[in-house]
């Protein structure tokens, strides 16, 4: 039977489980054994009254409720924090540098920002909009201490977000999905999202011919809505003139790509952490509804 209290502890443990990816990553970080951690979610469970994590296989998902008590378990989390930080008298301060692609500089980099000043004042935040070969390099050479990053999978040591579909985009001029060979705008390689439809298309036996290849997302939109052609993208900072091709055009489905973050050193100051968690926050918040702008949660 749900209690009235929620253990502070139990929920950082049950966030960290859920960012890592893993019982055992959890237990390092809190200083304990899997075991013990398992109790301890076992514990949450209890006081919620609900099933939190079921285990598929080897590995383990939220359920519903799970995912519902992660938003407000980040949220408390956060709270706590402030009130310490205000108490303490203590002030994180200090540069944080963030690489993000161009499909999240609408779409949730604001709230991202906002957020982040309102909460820390003193901290100097510098973005850099990019490429991801570009922003994985800069981070490798500690030009960056977090970016953001689309792929397959989450790499080594990357916190995954979560998934979101990728799929045929295109302008106003619907029946330019029916044409043969199929008009297609291109990124630059290297470009899973490239690579991705053009896999789909071989494997369905789908003739098609490059119109544009283009370096930059807006280049790309600015010849979709010309309708020049349909590209592969996901509806993250889609355009409101561009529009996701409907079933009916009858192109090959698109696999799913993770979102995930990559923080340049093992041991990330308290602005980068701080950072990463309000990036975790508002962009599993944006996947849930990907073709909308983020709103506050708090």
């Amino acid at each position: 039977m749900i209690t009235d209290l929620l253990d502070l502890d139990l929920l950082r443990t049950f966030v960290l489980a859920v960012d890592l990816g893993s019982f055992a990553k959890a237990a390092d970080q809190v200083s304990r054994s899997q075991s013990a951690v398992s109790l301890q979610m076992q514990r949450l469970e209890e006081i919620v009254g609900r099933q939190l994590i079921v285990k598929q296989g080897r590995s383990w998902q939220l359920t519903a409720s799970g995912d519902l008590l992660l938003g407000y378990a980040r949220q408390l989390l956060e709270i706590n924090d402030q009130a310490i930080q205000a108490l303490s008298g203590k002030q994180i301060s200090g540069p944080v540098r963030l690489g993000m692609l161009t499909d999240f500089s609408e779409a949730g980099l604001p709230e991202v920002l906002a957020r982040f000043a309102e909460l820390h004042p003193q901290v100097q935040i510098e973005v850099t909009i990019d490429k991801q070969v570009v922003l994985q390099q800069k981070l490798q050479s500690g030009k960056l201490d977090v970016v953001v990053g689309f792929g397959t999978q989450a790499p080594e040591g990357a916190i995954s977000i979560g998934n979101v579909p990728l799929r045929w985009i295109g302008g106003h001029n619907r029946s330019i999905a029916q044409q043969s060979p199929l008009p297609l705008l291109l990124f630059e390689p290297p470009c899973l999202f490239r690579a991705a439809g053009l896999a789909a298309l071989e494997q369905a036996g789908r003739p098609w011919r490059p119109v544009l290849t283009a370096s930059s997302v807006a280049g790309m939109w600015a010849a979709a809505r010309a309708g020049l052609g349909v590209t592969v993208r996901t509806e993250i900072g889609l355009p409101p003139d561009c529009k996701p091709l409907p079933a009916s055009s009858r192109l090959p489905a698109l696999p799913e790509i993770t979102v995930y973050l990559l923080i340049h050193r093992k041991k990330p100051s308290a602005a980068v952490i701080r950072l990463t968690e309000i990036l975790q926050d508002t962009l599993a918040a944006l996947l849930k509804t990907p073709g909308r702008q983020t709103k506050k949660m708090r």
